[in-house]
């Protein structure tokens, strides 16, 4: 199957009239891949479901665009990791076309002064790489055990008394409870930075500059802002090809997943419709349609953001979501950028050899530079501070020309 036939692009599987003959158990807004998840589950269980996507491809940040002739990329999602094992057997995704590479290292971080920092899967690796780069014998321990100190956070979250992933979500004392009410692990779950965190365990001022950005991507935080260290737990959460905090590229690009889910879907017995915005949800009765059709289902599902659910539903919002999406602004430093490039790029902490495997790079700041930059920012100061670089055809060659690149 062409690139130009899997990007998406289901169109209208019948007339909106027939959409509206009938009654569907569940109409789901919106066809990101949360939403086509929630499909296919649904349709698995027997019900009837409808997905209605306004624009005219699915899988929302997490589909495939050709932006430039002959270069395949998703417009926002960029790597796999947190995608859960679950989802990928339960929906059989990789009979549906789910293929991933895994990224070693999984992060590569140059310096100013020319030397480096790799982690590696291979622990020996890792060591070796530092030694090479002046590391002490102490940061290099230290460096292990801080990713000792979040996988037992990993573990006891996820594989304890129970999957905090699945079910309801815990409570503050249920997580307190998982973690044994360990002063330390309970400290970086719900106060502490990423830097209190990467202070007690390593003291060079480089790695604190390579790791702390773990504790600020994606979010209006700085380094030392409290609660950061909880968001490099998170991204420690996922299991990807059964490696703990692993990243990786899924062959084509990322919005394959959202189209292999798709397709799970669809086998399921969901009925799939791209290009049909919806105007206003009618909860109890079904959506109304930009046209002025009404399609009618016992439940709707909305996949699309908060603010948008809430346009949707109008003076029928349930009032306390009203008031906290109505109170609610959202700030954030995030800025992606998709390249095409006639080649990769060149470093000069390797000048004479490309970087090891062509890992994801992280070009940091120091730390105090790196808070600062976020405080800049904060008073609307543009002030570059944090950037991570993905290189998917290092790994997948698919989705760029012979001999190019995409970054």
């Amino acid at each position: 199957m062409t690139v130009a036939e899997r990007l998406g692009r289901v169109g209208l599987p019948a007339p909106v009239s027939e959409l509206a003959a009938t009654t569907w158990d569940v109409i789901v807004v919106g066809g990101g891949h949360n939403g086509l998840a929630c499909a296919a589950y649904l349709a698995q269980a027997g019900r009837s479901v409808l997905v209605l996507e306004r624009r005219d491809r699915l899988g929302g940040a997490c589909t495939l665009e050709q932006p430039f002739p002959g270069y395949v990329v998703s417009p926002c999602a960029y790597v796999v990791g947190l995608l859960d094992r679950r989802l990928v057997d339960e929906l059989d995704l990789r009979r549906h076309g789910y293929r991933v590479f895994v990224a070693d290292p999984a992060i590569w971080a140059p310096f100013d002064d020319g030397t480096w920092y790799a982690q590696f899967a291979d622990d020996e690796r890792t060591a070796a790489g530092m030694r090479e780069n002046g590391f002490s014998d102490a940061d290099i321990e230290g460096q292990f055990a801080y990713e000792r100190f979040f996988d037992r956070m990993r573990r006891a979250l996820r594989e304890g008394a129970r999957d905090t992933w699945v079910g309801d979500s815990p409570t503050d004392d249920e997580l307190r409870s998982l973690l044994g009410h360990d002063r330390e692990l309970v400290a970086a779950l719900f106060e502490d930075s990423i830097a209190d965190v990467l202070g007690r365990f390593v003291t060079d001022p480089r790695l604190q500059q390579a790791l702390c950005g773990q504790g600020v991507i994606g979010a209006w935080a700085g380094p030392r802002t409290p609660g950061t260290a909880s968001i490099k737990l998170m991204h420690y959460q996922g299991t990807l090809e059964g490696v703990p905090m692993a990243w990786g590229y899924v062959e084509g690009g990322m919005g394959r997943i959202s189209f292999a889910i798709a397709e799970a879907a669809l086998e399921a017995g969901a009925v799939l419709a791209a290009g049909v915005p919806v105007a206003e949800i009618l909860p109890g009765e079904g959506v109304v349609l930009d046209g002025g059709d009404i399609i009618r289902s016992r439940a709707v599902v909305s996949n699309a953001d908060p603010t948008e659910t809430r346009r949707l539903l109008g003076d029928a919002a349930e009032p306390s979501f009203a008031a906290r999406v109505d109170a609610w602004r959202t700030t954030s430093p995030v800025v992606k950028l998709n390249a095409g490039l006639s080649r990769l790029p060149r470093w000069t902490a390797l000048p004479d050899e490309g970087w090891p495997n062509g890992a994801p790079v992280s070009i940091t700041l120091p730390l105090d530079d790196t808070q600062r930059a976020f405080e800049d920012c904060a008073r609307g100061i543009p002030s570059p501070g944090f950037a991570e670089l993905y290189f998917q055809t290092v790994y997948d060659p698919s989705v760029a020309p012979d001999g190019k690149h995409t970054m």
